[in-house]
């Protein structure tokens, strides 16, 4: 039997769970009394007879109906494998299904169930039943579990509505290949519980399948490897030296315009990269996406065999990868991989496995280039005839065809539906580690991948942030082509069909021409997977690296699209617009304002996400759109994480004029996210200031952006003077001394700054000069915000800075 079909099997096996929940009868093994499938192997019948209906095959039908019941299967060492690898995926279960009624609960979100702080979760959440839709990923977000409301919850009809659709689609497959049915399953199984009779079903029936496909991957090749020690090897592959790759960049006159692209490009190429050493050494080992259990961030996370040859390729790969960094980026880049042996015990804790590996590659990065001494010390052949006015590094030319290249690739992703990743190297949008990629349009997908009918290889095909991926297989015929969806931060600022450049955006700005820059990451996301579950098997794992993916690769897309500007406006929405004077001519913003449907369809993002993925943003903008930003993220993140005390995200801005260098300015916003995640968890820095997100004792960033904007309204409307809100700042600066602007100690800082009250009777003495009552009295409420007043003060300050036209 082949390596594809014992993955295909495991992949299916439990299939019969989601079909068994629709109510539906059998038909092929309705009534079959005489089968025995071995305990709490019931749903292995609609699991056999989905196998059936798509015509699989009868040796998948047979590893499926019997994996809880090896012994009875025509091939009992491969069904072993199934039934080892469901239980080493789900180590966590404790009962049988056959044993209990099954209830119909929704999937209850893993992130209620995070606790690394004294703080309890306040409760269990569920999630919505439904498929993936990345253009709607707002109408999944996790929802109070209401006990009383969802005790006995009939899901039956959702169910069905799903199954449908899911099985419309797989009977629809011109090919039921591995990876396209993987695909098919993280679309409709990602919000489905994998048991839902467990106490508490908060493992996706999608997470539970992959794992298995990839263990089960992962036995057979042992198995034929003759190996018998332990069956896994956990491998960790993570990129060093990101940071100064994607920041340290200059921006000389004759690159400015180029700029917005090129750094987006090089965020990519760490993304892209990434992405192809997983692919290469799962390619080479004959292995499926089911065994890169997580790929984003400069960080992977593969399932591989432990066999010689598994470690062979590793070795072989790593080292190449290595070699290239030397030679094109003078050793800037390191490709540092681990690996951990493992067997079906072990991974019922696989966050301790995960933290192993953090520890073990944290070493690998003080020996970097082991091995390599040659290669790094090596003389040039000649003496390089100049530098490249960009990265510095020995070009012949101004800009070197690198970075050239990282303005191209950050300039075609912009507009692409689809990314083509191919097995082998050729001449493409990007090529690196053995594998090409190329980004196409609808209009341009079929062509291309006609021209690549030729090539021997596997070729994914891969709709960008949309699960529809299967509206072209009609016209591919190749054999070696597989269908899927990628999800991908791009929200790009466009406008006359191409991307704007940092000068553009930064004009876009109301008041200040100023350009953000923003950084964002979770914080203690180590401590998160590797100590905030009680049960940490590797499928429980998975479901929470899935979600996380999930928000930072397509829900942010969402989060920036509310953030905006348009040209055109209708005549009633004109009416309640900001507008100003930009590059590309006078532009309206909403500015929180509601607008009429067409003019919302007809407008551009105002948000470049530079780089996402894993738990780390990137993005520029209009410094007030930024900001504005930066706190929408953070609450809807709070949401999706079901407001949990042990999940929160930190932040740092950094906002400078537009000629000002950008790949400083996103080294400046780590920095000040580094300056926020120093003074503990779950704050940002902005306008001078690190402060909390929501108000407790100490006024939050929420609220203090809300009186900015009161105060900027006031201002606009001539019931407050710019002298008076300047005033707030200098009273700021001469009630509070330079130890409480500056400490380290946050909370101590914070605390001063409430005893100090020596501003109390300047700022009542300047409110006499306000006629209208009701502002004067709202003010005079407002005291409470004079500690951290520097923050509503900037809003304003920038907000109404003269020199634009505003109305």
């Amino acid at each position: 039997m082949k390596l594809e079909d014992i993955q295909l099997a495991a992949l299916l096996h439990d299939i019969g769970k989601f079909y068994q929940r629709t109510s539906l009868q059998l038909s092929k093994y309705k009534g079959r009394t005489d089968l025995d499938l071995g305990r709490s192997g019931a749903h292995g019948k609609w699991s056999a007879e989905f196998v059936t209906e798509n015509n699989l095959g009868e040796d998948i039908e047979d590893l499926v109906l019997y994996h809880h019941n090896p012994s009875n299967s025509r091939n009992p060492e491969y069904a072993r494998i199934i039934r080892d690898a469901d239980h080493h995926s789900a180590s966590e279960r404790k009962s049988a299904e056959s044993k209990q009624k099954v209830k119909e609960n929704p999937l209850i979100s893993v992130f209620s169930r995070v606790n690394i702080t004294d703080e309890k979760p306040e409760g269990e959440y569920y999630l919505p039943l439904r498929e993936l839709d990345p253009r709607s990923l707002d109408s999944i977000k996790p929802e109070r579990m209401k006990k009383a409301v969802m005790s006995g919850y009939n899901l039956t009809g959702e169910y069905r509505r799903l199954w449908k659709l899911f099985s419309d689609e797989m009977k629809g497959l011109r090919r039921s290949d591995l990876n396209t049915v993987y695909h098919l399953l993280r679309k409709y199984t990602s919000l489905i519980p994998s048991a839902v009779y467990m106490s508490v079903p908060d493992i996706s029936l999608f997470d539970h399948l992959r794992t298995t496909a990839a263990l089960a991957g992962c036995l057979y090749l042992q198995r034929e490897d003759g190996g018998d020690g332990k069956p896994y090897l956990i491998v960790s592959g993570d990129v060093s030296g990101i940071q100064n790759f994607i920041t340290s960049v200059a921006s000389p006159d004759e690159a400015q315009k180029g700029m917005s692209k090129r750094l987006r490009g090089r965020s990519l190429y760490i993304s892209l990269l990434t992405d192809a050493v997983a692919n290469r050494i799962i390619s080479e080992m004959g292995l499926s996406q089911s065994n890169i259990l997580f790929c984003g961030g400069g960080h992977f996370t593969l399932i591989l065999p432990n066999t010689e040859g598994a470690r062979g390729v590793l070795e072989r790969i790593s080292d190449e990868v290595n070699r290239r960094f030397i030679e094109a980026f003078n050793a800037e880049l390191y490709l540092a991989v681990a690996v951990r042996e493992a067997d079906g015990d072990e991974l019922k804790d696989f966050g301790a496995i995960m933290d192993d590996l953090a520890r073990e590659n944290l070493k690998n990065k003080r020996s970097k280039f082991r091995g390599l001494l040659d290669d790094f010390f090596r003389l040039e052949d000649e003496q390089p005839a100049g530098t490249c006015a960009v990265c510095g590094l020995p070009s012949a030319s101004s800009i070197c065809s690198s970075c050239r290249s990282h303005e191209e690739l950050g300039a075609r992703v912009a507009n692409a539906d689809y990314m083509i990743r191919v097995q082998g190297s050729m001449g493409s949008d990007f090529s690196e580690a053995g594998v090409s990629y190329f980004f196409e349009t609808a209009d341009s997908v079929i062509s291309r991948l006609e021209g690549l009918a030729g090539h021997d290889g596997r070729i994914d095909v891969l709709r960008l942030n949309s699960t529809d991926f299967l509206e072209i297989q009609e016209s591919i015929q190749a054999e070696n082509v597989s269908f899927g969806f990628a999800l991908m931060g791009n929200t790009v600022p466009a406008a006359d069909g191409r991307a704007l450049d940092f000068t553009e955006i930064s004009s876009l700005s109301i008041g200040a021409s100023k350009l953000a820059a923003l950084k964002m990451d979770v914080d203690n996301l180590g401590q998160i997977f590797s100590q905030g579950l009680d049960y940490r098997s590797i499928s429980r794992v998975s479901t929470m690296s899935s979600f996380m993916d999930l928000f930072f690769l397509g829900y942010i897309n969402q989060v920036a699209s509310e953030f905006f500007f348009l040209k055109d406006p209708c005549k009633e929405c004109e009416g309640i617009l900001l507008n100003t004077k930009s590059e590309i001519g006078t532009v309206y913003k909403a500015g929180g304002a509601e607008i009429c449907e067409g003019c919302r369809e007809r407008s551009t993002p105002t948000i470049y996400i530079t780089y996402s993925g894993g738990d780390d943003v990137l993005v520029f903008g209009p410094y007030d759109d930024v900001v504005a930003f930066a706190g929408r993220l953070r609450d809807e993140f709070r949401e999706w994480t079901c407001s949990n005390p042990s999940l929160e995200i930190s932040g740092g801005v950094f906002m400078g004029g537009h000629k000002f260098p950008a790949g400083k300015a996103a080294e400046i916003a780590d920095e000040q996210l580094e300056k926020s995640k120093k003074l503990g968890k779950g704050k940002i820095s902005v306008f001078g200031e690190t402060v909390q997100w929501d108000t407790d004792r100490f006024i939050g960033f929420t609220e203090l952006l809300e009186f900015g904007r009161k105060l900027e309204d006031n201002q606009r409307a001539g019931k407050l003077s710019k002298n008076f809100i300047y005033s707030l700042l200098k009273l700021w600066e001469s009630s509070f001394d330079e130890d409480v602007r500056d400490s380290d100690e946050w909370i101590d800082s914070q605390e001063t700054r409430l005893r100090k009250k020596d501003y109390v009777p300047y700022y009542v003495y300047k409110l006499r000069n306000i006629s209208d009552k009701q502002l004067k009295k709202d003010l005079f409420n407002d005291i409470r915000f004079i500690p951290w007043i520097r923050i509503p003060v900037s809003w304003v300050s920038l907000r109404t800075r003269n020199g634009d036209s505003h109305e």
